[in-house]
């Protein structure tokens, strides 16, 4: 498994690039969509912000915690795929829109902006944390099974490389309309 050290300069590193980019969209630009059923490029922003601190960082924290986790569980056969290869596969994800999983169109870019800054900041201080964790210590994903604390910390990074694919479709998209 990689350092969380060089998690955490790729995560950096593909954080920079969603961060960098927030000064090419307008407003409107950031809330377009190509269909009624895709995201909008501030969507997506909301997704990653959004999901990471208020889903994948709170696993991370109940697997440091070691409170009532599974201690002997594994990872699903796309999890150990994902972790196999270092990244997702090169496939769209389809998901119904829904109430609790399709992202809010974020209130403005400089909110996102501001979120992205803070992650960034979180994602350092966690980090830190990381040197003691226990690797037995797992929570559950939906899909790739039981993660340790460090197998989440990585996801998060994966999960921002993913999504620069949905983000070359939808600046292709914006640059077209």
């Amino acid at each position: 498994m990689k350092s969380t050290q060089s998690i955490l300069s790729q995560f950096e590193t593909t954080a920079g690039i969603w961060l960098a980019s927030l000064s090419q969209y307008s407003e409107e630009q950031f809330a377009r969509k190509p269909d009624e059923n895709s995201w909008s490029i501030g969507q997506v922003y909301n997704h990653l912000v959004t999901g990471t601190r208020l889903y994948q960082l709170q696993q991370v924290a109940r697997c440091l915690e070691g409170k009532k986790n599974e201690k002997n569980a594994g990872k699903k056969l796309p999890g150990k795929l994902t972790f196999l290869l270092g990244s997702f596969p090169p496939l769209r994800i389809k998901v119904p829109p829904s109430e609790i999983y399709t992202p809010k169109q974020p209130s403005n870019i400089e909110t996102m902006k501001t979120g992205l800054e803070k992650l960034i900041t979180i994602m350092r201080e966690t980090e830190r944390k990381l040197a003691g964790a226990s690797a037995i210590s797992k929570t559950s994903h939906p899909a790739f099974g039981f993660l340790n604390a460090q197998e989440w910390f990585h996801l998060i990074e994966m999960h921002f490389r993913h999504h620069l694919h949905q983000k070359k479709r939808l600046d292709r998209f914006l640059a077209q309309s």
